[in-house]
């Protein structure tokens, strides 16, 4: 289902839609699914005791209340998923952060009112298994991001097979894609299962970006939108190649994205990705 829009261009809500509710959480999954994004991107951690979670940060300190639990700072202000089992995960507040921070100052120009902010307090970081659920119900489609457990000096490859494995319990693998910034990763999941469609994430320019995907067996290239030209677009996507572009957020970039051919805009605001879609589709 993924591949099947290859030659579309879709929306990829980053985080969900993280800049009406808290990222990576149910609550922004829910708000990306109601403003019409065809694609949910997000960042799956493994918890201590080996529980695929949805979050993106090595540590906790950013978007939850770790900070007022001490008693779970086992490695003070470093103190991440991976240094917590999943119980301990689950008593988190991954919600009240974004009402006292405001990320994307929707609170404070009125689009999101104070009062909704608010009620995100309590809400907990979800589980793959949750999201999954949630993915199979909505028909959306996924891009799944594995972080890079290396950074964490961790050398296994036990988040590959648990993700996996939880993929087709839920029978969604036809609606995910996998991407990473460790392509070994990738490698691995095409040496057990070929036909996953498989994205290379990257935060530096590859040259010969083409070459790359083809000797990974990708299906997609994710580079940042900052080095990404329309020249780029046009070669990758000539090649048969799936292009899913982070993160873009301005109205301005979001159109000229879609207007050279990117399949994909992953993007923090789906609702002004969805609408520069459909003005490039309109012209």
């Amino acid at each position: 289902m993924f591949t099947e829009k290859a030659n579309e261009c879709i929306t990829h809500a980053h985080r969900g839609a993280r800049a009406y509710a808290p990222e990576n959480t149910m609550p922004a999954f829910r708000k990306a699914h109601e403003l019409g994004a065809e694609a949910i991107e997000l960042d799956v951690n493994l918890t201590k005791d080996g529980y695929a979670v949805i979050y993106h940060d090595y540590v906790l300190t950013r978007t939850t209340n770790i900070a007022e639990l001490p008693h779970l700072q086992k490695h003070g202000k470093k103190t991440g998923i991976h240094h917590l089992t999943l119980d301990e995960v689950r008593t988190l507040d991954a919600g009240k952060w974004y009402a006292e921070t405001d990320p994307h100052g929707q609170i404070n120009n009125g689009v999101v009112p104070a009062e909704i902010a608010a009620a995100f307090a309590g809400t907990t970081i979800p589980t793959l298994d949750e999201l999954l659920i949630f993915i199979k119900s909505s028909g959306m489609l996924l891009n799944l991001e594995i972080k890079d457990q290396t950074q964490i000096g961790d050398h296994s490859h036990t988040i590959i097979h648990t993700i996996l494995e939880q993929i087709f319990k839920h029978d969604v693998k036809e609606q995910t894609m996998i991407s990473s910034f460790n392509h070994d990763y990738l490698t691995k999941i095409y040496a057990e299962i070929p036909d996953m469609p498989l994205g290379v994430l990257t935060e530096k320019r590859i040259e010969k970006s083409v070459e790359y995907c083809k000797k990974l067996n990708a299906s997609a290239f994710h580079p940042c939108r900052t080095f990404t030209t329309a020249d780029d677009i046009k070669k990758l996507r000539e090649a048969g190649l799936m292009v899913n572009i982070w993160t873009i957020n301005s109205e301005h970039e979001l159109y000229a994205f879609a207007h050279w051919g990117t399949s994909g805009l992953i993007s923090d605001f789906p609702d002004r990705a969805l609408a520069a879609i459909q003005a490039v589709r309109s012209r």
